[in-house]
């Protein structure tokens, strides 16, 4: 029996309980890899730009890896890989708008390095108008092409931004200013939950497609919940845990907007660099590359995407510009009701 109908095959009262667990480790270790992330930073005295912007961004979008290859790779399911990105891309821009209850006398964004991250959110935005317009014409084109014109420019201006950065405000050395204590254990720390993420993140990814293409049926008929709906919602949140306990934390414990803003939005190019990659090894096995043949219900996600960040653009370039307090707070609040939109278009475009 080919792969694919093997893992259709899961019943309901097993996905479910996967899918949970799975959750639940990604929250257990995931949240662990930024903490020691974060100790070698202090150590080594990078800025909390470059902590955010890059290093935690990338340690904490390890379970997108892990789901987005999972579901490439082992699922052989691309619309819930493209979902999961997009979707918790949305997800974590819409944490913005919760983020100010923990800085102390104003808006998140108002207390950002607004230059740096305005040049991330365009960028960002220039991703995912790429990342929109390969999901639309990819099945057109021929797979070779189609992976080699997304994926190639895609991850390219990733790279380009990584080669961009400005450190950012200095991470305090620990306690008092002191030196943070060496913790021999911390390399070891971080292979062995960088490891459970990755399993946990293959289960959920596998669980996910089970849930997505399992068949309900009710007194109107059976349905579907199909893989962009489930990426976008089940597996996205899941997947975002990490970044959202970081940015919490980082503007609770360490006062830092900066390296919470950093999480999330460097967390989000990475995310599409990830599809990015993945999308040409679909090949390898015999079918077209992950930009073919993906749900229209996903050029939504992406929409709702630039959408979003234009807002947090927006409430940025208020800053900037010395503008009201007010108006940098009235970008974040409009920042939920867009999110729900979007669910909302998904859901109503069948899920995928």
């Amino acid at each position: 029996m080919p792969e694919a109908e093997v893992l259709l095959s899961w019943p309901l009262h097993v996905s479910i309980p996967v899918f949970i667990a799975g959750a639940a480790l990604i929250l257990w270790s995931g949240t662990r890899l930024p903490v020691l992330g974060e100790g070698v930073a202090r150590r080594t005295g990078i800025g909390a730009t470059t902590l955010g912007l890059f290093v935690l961004a990338v340690v904490t979008s390890f379970p997108e890896l892990a789901v987005t290859f999972g579901a490439m790779l082992g699922a052989e399911a691309p619309d819930l890989a493209f979902a999961n990105v997009l979707g918790s891309n949305n997800f974590n821009v819409t944490i913005l708008a919760f983020l100010p209850v923990g800085v102390a006398g104003g808006a998140v964004l108002s207390r950002v390095d607004a230059r740096r991250y305005g040049r991330t959110c365009r960028l960002l935005i220039l991703l995912t108008v790429v990342t929109g317009i390969g999901a639309w014409v990819g099945g057109l084109m021929p797979p070779g092409l189609s992976a080699v014109v997304f994926s190639l420019l895609i991850v390219g201006l990733f790279f380009w931004d990584l080669a961009g950065g400005r450190p950012g405000e200095a991470i305090a050395a620990g306690p008092g200013g002191t030196a943070a204590p060496p913790d021999r254990g911390a390399t070891a720390g971080f292979v062995l939950h960088a490891a459970v993420v990755v399993v946990a993140g293959v289960l959920v990814a596998l669980s996910g497609k089970a849930i997505a293409e399992h068949e309900f049926t009710t007194a109107a008929g059976a349905f579907r919940l199909g893989q962009t709906l489930v990426g976008t919602i089940l597996v996205a949140v899941a997947t975002s845990l990490p970044e959202v306990t970081v940015a919490f934390s980082a503007v609770r414990r360490a006062g830092s907007a900066d390296m919470a803003v950093g999480t999330l939005l460097g967390s989000n190019s990475f995310n599409l660099a990830i599809f990015a990659l993945g999308a040409p090894f679909l090949m390898f096995r015999g079918h077209d590359s992950g930009w073919s043949n993906l749900s229209p219900a996903g050029i939504v996600n992406a929409v709702t995407a630039v959408v979003l960040t234009l807002v947090v653009l927006a409430g940025m370039r208020a800053t900037a510009l010395d503008a009201r307090r007010w108006a940098t707070r009235a970008a974040t609040a409009v920042l939920v009701p867009i999110y729900l939109i979007g669910l909302f278009l998904v859901y109503r475009m069948g899920g995928g």
